[in-house]
């Protein structure tokens, strides 16, 4: 998704624009937003780790408003197993042409029930390491923003 746009994709259309934020950026609907997001497949996530900000990049899918990846043991599935408060951005931009857009969704983690990981191990849901062992983490889409720049 990040790079020089390739026209005629969907991530470099017409976005439609509700108004403009005060600083002049486009406002994105919560409909496009989640459209976005369901066409996206790399994204950032944004969790606190020790009490630090730390973003990581996860391939992700979304299903049913929740945002899903697959992740060994360590921060991410640390913070989902506390219900952590965490946040997913995707983007686009053309460097050329000096316009993009970005959508960010933010809501609590969570560690997949037994019953949906049944289901997303049919997803194409791949972790961006190599896998020992993982486990499938949801992250709720309770709040989702988009801007874009033309």
């Amino acid at each position: 998704m990040n790079g020089a746009a390739q026209h005629g994709t969907w991530s470099s259309l017409p976005l439609p624009i509700d108004g403009s934020d005060e600083h002049g950026l486009g406002l994105i609907d919560e409909a496009t937003c989640v459209r976005l997001l369901s066409h996206g497949h790399i994204g950032r996530l944004g969790l606190s780790v020790g009490s630090l900000p730390v973003v990581l990049p996860v391939n992700y899918l979304l299903q049913d408003h929740t945002i899903v990846f697959r992740s060994e043991d360590g921060d991410k599935t640390r913070a989902a197993e506390l219900g952590s408060v965490a946040c997913l951005e995707i983007d686009h931009f053309d460097l050329f042409e000096h316009s993009g857009w970005s959508v960010l969704a933010t809501g609590r983690l969570s560690i997949a029930p037994n019953d949906r990981a049944a289901v997303y191990d049919r997803l194409p849901v791949v972790p961006w390491a190599l896998q020992q062992s993982s486990r499938f983490v949801e992250l709720s889409v309770e709040l989702v923003s988009g801007r874009s720049i033309r």
